[in-house]
């Protein structure tokens, strides 16, 4: 029995030591941990989009062909052998050799065509021209843009590719033009897939891109005023053009000129919600080119009774792109009840565009 009490209370005393020592850890501080966490990329979008339009040429005309006249029986004769009404230059100014530049015109030089950038970076453009031999009678070519007074009758070619000129001549000549990208023209956007509802990210153009970059392009031409034989034929002009991605270190020509496209205004978000406790943000698009204004002419909007309002021009400003309407107009109808209005926005271009965008009450 001793022996059993001896047992126990040994059993009972390790119990009490394991018991505080348990006590002891426990109360420890913690002076470490740690977690982990895993990466992900949002993704990459890439930010170069090229997107030229090269010199349109209409079907069936030839911007580049030209006639000449070294004896000058068209100023001699006042154009009798063409239409009425055709006409050409004044004498004084006349070179020789003519363009159709539009129906019944004639002129020294060709219309002008252009080369387009409407690339987030630039681009190289090269131009090569020559002429190719029609018959062994052709008239003899210049080698500068000033033709022959005496002896041997000659003709003179231009190219003109921007403000630099080549004459042109049976041996190819090249011309190459760095033309600047817009990026500003760009954004990043999120597109939505119509079948799968995934979302992702895209560089697009902006609703409100108008103005780009661009290279011209034109043929002019001089012959000398001297007698040829009857026989005596002109060369035919070749000129093609090609286009690539410009050197990340290219530097753009000085020459390029701003291209505009014709573009009635607009606005492409045309319903919103309001509170009437804030003023009301509508982008808007002017256009450009010779379809664009310069700003808005007015806005109206119908009453609750259905009369045909025009609303103060204290109460809507616009700045750049964006058109405000002043909160105290929105707050005053909602207050009164009225759950939508429609605003008809008019445009000061020549059209005298106008577009409607509804304003509905906050839920």
């Amino acid at each position: 029995m001793m022996k059993s009490k001896k047992i126990l209370a040994i059993v009972l005393a390790t119990s009490m030591m394991l018991g505080s020592s348990i006590t002891a850890l426990a109360d420890e501080p913690v002076t470490s941990g740690g977690t982990n966490g895993s990466g992900e990329n949002e993704g990459h979008v890439e930010k170069e989009l090229i997107n030229v339009v090269l010199p349109t040429v209409p079907e069936g005309s030839t911007p580049f062909a030209y006639t000449m006249d070294p004896e000058r029986l068209i100023q001699a004769t006042s154009a009798a052998r063409y239409a009425e009404g055709t006409t050409f230059p004044e004498a004084e100014d006349d070179t020789g050799v003519y363009f159709l530049t539009a129906e019944n015109t004639y002129a020294n030089s060709s219309n002008t065509l252009q080369a387009i950038n409407k690339s987030s970076c630039a681009i190289t453009l090269t131009v090569k021209v020559k002429t190719t031999q029609n018959t062994a009678k052709d008239i003899a070519l210049a080698t500068s843009s000033t033709v022959a007074t005496t002896g041997t009758p000659n003709l003179y070619l231009g190219l003109k590719v921007g403000n630099e000129t080549k004459v042109v001549s049976a041996e190819e000549q090249t011309v190459t033009k760095n033309i600047a990208g817009v990026p500003s023209n760009f954004e990043v956007a999120v597109q939505t897939n119509a079948e799968t509802g995934a979302k992702s990210y895209v560089y697009q153009e902006k609703a409100s891109a108008t103005t780009w970059k661009a290279m011209n392009l034109s043929m002019e031409g001089a012959v000398s005023n001297l007698a040829v034989e009857s026989d005596t034929t002109a060369p035919t002009v070749n000129v093609t053009w090609s286009y690539a991605k410009a050197a990340d270190d290219a530097t753009a020509s000085d020459d390029a000129v701003d291209y505009t496209a014709n573009a009635a205004p607009s606005i492409a978000t045309t319903t919103y919600t309001s509170n009437g406790t804030e003023d009301l943000d509508v982008t808007v698009n002017l256009g450009g080119g010779s379809l664009a204004a310069t700003g808005i002419s007015g806005i109206t909007f119908r009453s609750t009774t259905g009369a045909e309002k025009a609303l103060d021009s204290s109460l809507y400003t616009l700045e750049g792109t964006t058109l405000t309407i002043d909160k105290g107009q929105l707050s005053a109808w909602i207050e009164a009840g009225v759950n939508s209005r429609a605003y008809t926005v008019k445009f000061n271009d020549s059209a005298e565009t106008t577009v409607t965008i509804t304003v509905n009450k906050a839920q």
